[in-house]
């Protein structure tokens, strides 16, 4: 492997073949304006191939949609990325090959494996929320009576059902006899993770990327953006000196370098971490994978990413280099889009600031093509800015601009996003260089 940027191409001479679950195809639109050529693949067979994977991709501008990771093309390609999960093995057996690779490797299992990431956490002497390992539904059903206000969880099957809350078993209970009656037999066998909820702590991040070099070491840019993310509505983001973010939302970051190297995780990486008024971090979720929120801001608050990835998939870290001190972002839901077809209208010019998931176009017309996966996200609107206002403000603006049939862009992540800043300022936690 090269050891300085003089000794890998130039990112304008790599084919890169971006590998994805379908959440991810703006990302190989934007590489594609810097590289000679991206490909673009989704896992798409099975015994009965249908369209709606296979499809993903085509149409969109600067991509070519291939059928396989190998094939005619593969020699060719110089760099395979993998913004998503479930391809550590691949990923390895690339690298084995010679191939440049940018991904988390077999350490998605951090992601995948709940419990597994919470004994990691444990042994670094990090804090822990308290939390029950669960099997089963009837299990589920009476932990959840004698338990309230807790949040229940999936290991790797995470399509079955996405996180849920559970106030109480009564206002739960249809949500249980949706997933009872989904997994059939599996009841019996399935497991959950129920986390006990930090009410009084604010949660926050830092979305970055983790490059481990030819020595073994795992490395941190030197700047980055981290924010506030509002589950499933939006995001804010700061770009600033990593050294610069307050240390109790680094601190896992830190004792995480000797597991991210074990891994050769070279790749994005974001956490969220609540703090509350003891100033204990308790890190919930790692994400071992593009996060959405915010990567659709990753593509425009920075002006070099894919040379980043390009250098970074090489164990070499550049500096990201920002179009934005702040960012701010939208999610775009609709009801329609998980079984009908997404129509998404936008003027020409806000192109870049529209992120769709599962696209396609067809006729001129973008698409969010359905998956039947039950989540109504079907991509983001983002803003820049060089406030925080700014950001916001943009982001509105942009939104209000984007169309579609039951499409609706969550406004309503501005005012949540605005309550977490004041909170995160009782707690002296400067996150958005307000003071």
């Amino acid at each position: 492997m090269a050891t300085d940027i003089s000794q890998i191409k130039d990112p304008s001479d790599v084919v890169a073949l971006v590998v994805d679950n379908g959440l991810f195809v703006e990302i190989a639109i934007k590489l594609a304006k810097t590289y000679k050529r991206v490909l673009y693949y989704v896992p798409w067979e099975s015994a009965f191939a249908k369209m709606n994977l296979g499809m993903i991709g085509t149409g969109l501008e600067g991509i070519e949609v291939v059928d396989s990771i190998y094939g005619p093309h593969f020699d060719e390609v110089d760099l395979f990325v993998f913004p998503d999960i479930y391809f550590g093995y691949e990923q390895e057996m690339l690298e084995k090959m010679g191939k440049a690779v940018w991904g988390s490797r077999t350490g998605e299992c951090l992601e995948l494996k709940r419990e597994g990431m919470k004994q990691i956490l444990t042994a670094l002497d990090m804090p822990v929320g308290k939390y029950t390992h669960i099997k089963g539904i009837a299990n589920l059903r009476a932990f959840l009576k004698e338990n309230e206000d807790v949040y229940v969880k999936i290991d790797k099957f995470r399509g079955t059902f996405e996180t849920f809350h559970a106030p109480n078993y009564k206002e739960v209970e249809p949500k249980l006899d949706e997933v009872e009656y989904n997994i059939g037999a599996f009841k019996h066998t399935i497991e959950f993770t129920c986390e006990e909820a930090l009410n009084d702590c604010v949660e926050v991040g830092t979305d970055c990327w983790v490059i481990t070099d030819d020595n073994g070491q795992a490395h941190y840019p030197q700047h980055t953006i981290s924010g506030i993310e509002i589950k499933d509505v939006g995001f804010a983001s700061i770009f600033k000196k990593y050294a610069d973010i307050p240390e109790v939302v680094t601190r896992f970051n830190e004792r995480m370098k000797p597991v991210f190297a074990a891994y050769n995780w070279r790749g994005f990486m974001s956490t969220e971490v609540r703090i509350g008024k003891d100033m204990k971090p308790y890190m919930l979720d790692l994400c071992g994978r593009a996060p959405s929120p915010p990567n659709e801001l990753y593509q425009e608050q920075y002006s070099n990413l894919a040379d980043c990835i390009w250098a970074g998939a090489n164990g070499i870290v550049i500096e990201p280099e920002a179009t934005a001190k702040y960012g701010a972002e939208i999610m775009l839901h609709s009801s329609w889009a998980d079984k009908g077809w997404q129509p998404v209208s936008f003027p020409d010019e806000l192109r870049d600031r529209v992120k769709l998931r599962n696209a396609t176009m067809i006729d001129g017309v973008y698409y969010a093509i359905p998956q039947a996966c039950g989540l109504p996200e079907v991509g983001a609107v983002i803003g820049l800015g060089e406030t925080l206002k700014e950001a916001l403000d943009d982001a509105v603006a942009n939104a209000e601009q984007v169309t579609g049939y039951y499409l609706e862009a969550k406004m309503s992540a501005i005012d949540s996003i605005k309550e977490e800043c004041e909170k995160l300022e009782e707690l002296g936690v400067n996150m958005f260089d307000t003071k």
